[in-house]
């Protein structure tokens, strides 16, 4: 595993987190790289599975990277970056039903490759299957302009066909916020939509979010335009090609 120098990490928290002459004692740097780092969490080779569950791990007791937790429900908080995506998976019972499942294993994610197919997710979660339920963490293994990254979320709440609007719509999801060591801070819901009286099936996607430190906020057009390129509308035309 080859993360950028940790060299670099301590002049960024000396530049930006503490004050001149401060000094850092070994116990001391490993909270603040746990809890404010994101160049650890980027690799120049793919960690192994050991090593990811051993990050993930270490972030158990960890409080979530940002304040305003459960707000994908209610008003998004100010100063933060506001994403909603949607498309219209169909109609149906039966597609709601496939779109649901898909939903809460993950698949929409992070899709499995095709059976006979050499090419493989642009992102990968671990554990493999984690339990959708509150409280669970997950770590995001992405490759982008040829750099392994590392992300850590838990699961913040899950709904089950929730009646919104007067029971016009019904919405199955869940929303994620991040922990420590993510590139970004704040909060994420994945849901399907269900109309009754129009069968139609919508997956949307809400999230706010900002910079978790100056790095990435110098490399904001990159970071957007990773996150376009492994946007879950890829996951959708794997899944759902006539979406």
């Amino acid at each position: 595993m080859e993360p950028f120098s940790c060299g670099t990490t301590i002049s960024w928290l000396r530049a930006f987190l503490l004050p001149p002459n401060f000094s850092i004692n070994s116990t001391f740097l490993h909270t603040l790289l746990l809890r404010y780092s994101i160049s650890q969490m980027l690799f120049l080779r793919r960690p192994n599975n050991q090593q990811i569950h051993m990050l993930l791990s270490a972030r158990k007791s960890l409080p979530f990277s940002y304040s305003e937790i459960g707000a994908t429900r209610s008003t998004p908080p100010p100063g933060y970056r506001i994403n909603h995506m949607r498309a219209l998976l169909g109609t149906g019972k039966e597609l709601h039903d496939r779109a649901v499942k898909s939903l809460l294993r993950w698949q929409l994610l992070a899709p499995p490759p095709k059976k006979g197919s050499l090419r493989s997710s642009a992102l990968r979660i671990f554990p493999d299957d984690p339990p959708m339920r509150p409280q669970t963490n997950v770590a995001l293994l992405s490759r982008h302009f040829g750099v392994w990254s590392l992300d850590f979320c838990r699961v913040v709440y899950v709904l089950n066909a929730e009646p919104e609007k007067d029971g016009s719509v019904e919405r199955t999801g869940f929303a994620y916020g991040t922990l420590p060591g993510h590139a970004v801070r704040g909060e994420e819901i994945f849901s399907i939509e269900f109309h009754p009286v129009t069968q139609e099936v919508w997956y949307e996607i809400f999230s706010f979010s900002q910079p978790a430190n100056s790095f990435i906020r110098l490399a904001g057009p990159l970071a957007r335009r990773a996150q376009l390129r492994s946007a879950p509308s890829a996951s959708l035309r794997y899944l759902f090609p006539f979406a």
